[in-house]
């Protein structure tokens, strides 16, 4: 008969247990003793046993009572008594599967520690595979179970990295034979199992914990369905932590492998298609600027009405902020994350040859599978030539439609952003070890040196720092007083399932106008030494409200810098002292260097967000009225020291 091998474990960045292969028993008692082959053996050990049951089983029934407290030492003596006084068989000493640690302790109890002669103990082991903290990281790590498949076949259901790195795990089964000896049967091994190797991942810990915590909150307070969050190392690109999130039918926000309403996929970060929305506006000016089609000084045509057509089809923004000469800037167009601005810069750039921008998006590797996991999505691009491409296709291109992409696929890009153009292979596992010792290792990889120059890639990051500093940035919100954040902020609209609809033949919208979004803030820090690249997505139920990746999503980014910061011990000195903006040095990225920081503009935003604006920048704030800023002292670009005061009227 085959001997199972014990399953490896899944180790963290350290080498600490995430996953492992946990023993459980099941305790029974038989208060009844036979020896078949000697009367006189089965007289004297009931007649010990009735004698050590009298005496000890108050003992007993308090040792139990220490080793599982929610049952008291009363309750315990009194289910024992029962049982030894009519000589139950197969008796379930607790209710409920028991720890290794806890066995051990019940070993060493009165009466059972006498064996089973006289204690009559019986022991059912079972092998479970355990992730030590939890849910948490399941949809990544993976599971492996014994399920049944829709004929009712008893399969083996294995997913994640489990199934991924399943031929290290697994071990390889010995051989064994049991023989009767003595009324027994014995088990004797001709050749012993070989464990299975241990697979050390890039997670941390800590910071895994940091964002299952800042996304959990979020979930729950706005009562949303879904959501998840990927933290990435920039240098090397090592995944430091993914989570994913869903609202379960309790009302409960867990990890799960089930396919259940609010879960389509195992793995939402690695294994879901979306249509990103304005964080591939990123993509597509870096296209732009690296083909040399347009510059960070290039404007285009700013529309008051927030309305425009192309193509025939109607274009719209969320927001319009006038600057006296009837044009954004690149830098405008990416901060207020204007769709209308971005269909101009893109056909201005590409409306002649719509293949050299798609081969550039390829080059980029956005519509690379890093095969991270089993079931990682392959991303996908709508082309020139083929059956999706239509007179719409690049304009909604330009702005995040008529794209399919994965969390891991956009996160890669945007930490190239932050390497300064040097892409990273996305690193989730560094190596296989048995009994400690590397056996076979994962280094990090450069897929490509300098994938975009230098320069684009400064040119970006002062955008999307002014994204987020920059006056009435969409992704204000995801400002720190730590350190600087670049970064942008994206909503999709979410093609809503037949079920949802009702009837209406509009993909995005049901009967009643609800829509479903996905809002989505991706950025790095600190900007000017990218050191992670985060990434964190929220998903609605229908609705008629709109929903924003500058609101949920950026202030959860905003928490994981802050709480991330506070873990690195390198950045205590370089940061945590000093409370200033630090320098950038090309001229494009509007964010002022040395030890003082202009006054923001305050006006007409809430108090919550006005004194968000001027504590974050290091002035404390001084507030009368209620309502809307509609004056400040001193005025907005007045040069002030540190910890001044700015006193703002609300009305």
């Amino acid at each position: 008969m085959p001997v199972e091998p014990h399953r490896g474990n899944i180790l963290n960045d350290r080498g600490e247990l995430m996953v492992s292969t946990l023993p459980l028993y099941k305790i029974y008692l038989d208060f009844v003793y036979q020896n078949k082959d000697s009367q006189k053996d089965t007289e004297e050990t009931r007649h010990k046993r009735d004698s050590l049951w009298r005496t000890e089983l108050k003992a007993l029934s308090k040792g139990l009572n220490e080793i599982f407290p929610e049952k008291s030492a009363e309750k315990f003596e009194q289910d024992l008594w029962y049982g030894f006084r009519n000589k139950k068989r197969y008796y379930w000493l607790y209710n409920r599967k028991i720890s290794y640690t806890q066995y051990q302790r019940l070993l060493k109890l009165p009466i059972i520690k006498l064996g089973k002669k006289y204690s009559g103990i019986i022991v059912e082991e079972e092998i479970q595979r355990k992730n030590i903290f939890g849910d948490i990281g399941m949809s990544t790590f993976g599971i492996v179970r014994r399920t049944t498949d829709k004929k009712g076949v008893e399969i083996e259901e294995i997913n994640g990295l489990e199934k991924k790195y399943d031929k290290y795990l697994r071990g390889v089964a010995g051989v064994g034979r049991k023989e009767k000896t003595g009324g027994k049967f014995i088990l004797k091994i001709d050749r012993p199992a070989e464990n299975g190797m241990d697979v050390q991942t890039t997670i941390n810990s800590e910071m895994l914990d940091i964002c299952e915590n800042a996304v959990k909150k979020v979930l729950k307070r706005h009562h949303l369905p879904a959501g998840w969050a990927i933290l990435m190392e920039t240098a090397t690109g090592d995944i430091k932590a993914v989570v994913n999130l869903t609202k379960l039918s309790n009302g409960t926000y867990a990890e799960t492998i089930e396919n259940i309403p609010n879960n389509p996929t195992p793995n939402h970060a690695f294994c879901r298609l979306m249509e990103p929305g304005s964080i591939f506006k990123t993509v597509a000016l870096t296209a732009a600027i690296e083909d040399g089609r347009l510059t960070v000084r290039d404007s285009v045509k700013s529309y008051s009405s927030k309305v425009c057509t192309f193509n025939g089809k109607t274009v719209t923004d969320e927001m319009y902020r006038d600057n006296g000469t009837g044009r954004y800037s690149m830098a405008e167009a990416l901060k207020y994350s204007s769709n209308i601005s971005m269909v101009q810069y893109i056909r201005k750039a590409y409306s002649r040859n719509p293949s050299d921008y798609t081969n550039t998006l390829i080059r980029f590797g956005l519509t690379e599978n890093y095969n991270l996991i089993e079931s990682e999505a392959t991303p996908y691009l709508t082309l020139p030539g083929t059956k999706r491409w239509n007179g719409l296709s690049l304009n909604s291109m330009s702005y995040g439609y008529a794209v399919g992409m994965t969390g891991i696929n956009m996160i890669s890009f945007y930490n190239t952003i932050a390497n300064g153009g040097r892409q990273m292979q996305p690193r989730l596992v560094k190596a296989i070890l048995k009994d400690g010792q590397v056996v076979e290792e994962f280094p990090t990889k450069v897929l490509n040196e300098q994938l975009i120059s230098k320069s684009t890639a400064d040119a970006v990051t002062g955008l999307l720092i002014e994204v987020v500093n920059g006056k009435d940035g969409t992704g204000k919100r995801a400002k720190s007083s730590s350190m600087l954040v670049a970064g942008k902020t994206g909503t999709a609209r979410m093609v809503l399932d037949q079920s949802e609809r009702k009837g209406s033949r509009d993909p995005y919208r049901d009967i009643d106008g609800r829509r479903k979004y996905q809002a989505t803030f991706v950025g790095f820090f600190p900007a000017e030494d990218p050191q992670y690249t985060a990434i964190v997505t929220v998903y609605t139920k229908p609705t008629t409200k709109s929903v924003y990746g500058g609101v949920i999503p950026a202030m959860t980014f905003r928490e994981l810098v802050d709480q991330v910061w506070s873990l690195d011990s390198r950045w205590g000195e370089q940061y945590g002292k000093k409370a200033d903006v630090p320098a950038m040095k090309p001229e494009y990225i509007a964010t002022v260097s040395g030890t003082v920081i202009p006054v923001p503009d305050v006006k007409g935003m809430g108090l919550k967000d006005a004194i968000y604006a001027i504590e974050n920048n290091g002035y404390r704030c001084r507030h009368n009225g209620t309502g809307h800023v509609t004056s400040q002292q001193p005025a907005q670009g007045t040069i002030l020291k540190k910890g001044e005061t700015i006193t703002i009227t609300l009305q």
